[in-house]
């Protein structure tokens, strides 16, 4: 590979990590159902924590935000490219989503900006499974925890998950 390649290949990458969470944020001011009902999920989630009572919230926020976590990175990761002759614009490009496949990308001119509705469902069995896991690592560690670090988790479960949407909006785009 030619340092010229290279070099182009950080840059694509570097501005694809400014990019992704702006998309993110241009997902949610559209008509982008997916991520109103995965934001609107995930607000009851971490609102509902207001009535718990502080001990035992800094360590559901810490599962939910772990969970969250944990859920974009396995569908960041688990992509897998798929290679269709290129002239075949009817079948996926590539698969994602672990320990449930959840989605397949479409060739990028015909995406329609948000999931195909049948797969949102395995979307959601993924992150349950990510917060179970979630839950039971806040529990192993809730000795430890205190809500500093459930504040700085949150964040960053917050951050995450406008790079996730974005992505999400990149692939089906």
């Amino acid at each position: 590979m030619a340092i010229s390649e290279l070099i182009g290949f950080y840059v694509t990458q570097f501005i694809m990590l400014i990019m992704l969470p702006a998309m993110g944020i241009v997902s949610l001011t559209m008509s982008n159902y997916f991520s109103w009902l995965y934001i609107g999920i995930i607000g009851v989630l971490f609102a509902v924590q207001i009535k718990i009572p502080k001990d035992i919230r800094i360590i559901t926020v810490t599962a939910l935000s772990l969970g969250i976590i944990t859920m974009w990175l396995s569908l960041f990761i688990s992509y897998q490219q798929i290679l269709p002759a290129y002239d075949d614009l009817i079948h996926p490009v590539a698969r994602g989503g672990f320990p449930v496949k959840a989605f397949d990308y479409p060739p990028s001119v015909m995406g329609g900006d948000e999931p195909p509705i049948e797969t949102w469902s395995l979307f959601y069995l993924n992150l349950d499974f990510w917060i179970v896991i979630g839950s039971g690592a806040a529990m192993i560690f809730r000795k430890n925890l205190n809500s500093q670090i459930s504040f700085k988790l949150f964040s960053a479960s917050v951050f995450i998950s406008l790079y996730g949407i974005g992505y999400l909006f990149w692939q089906f785009d």
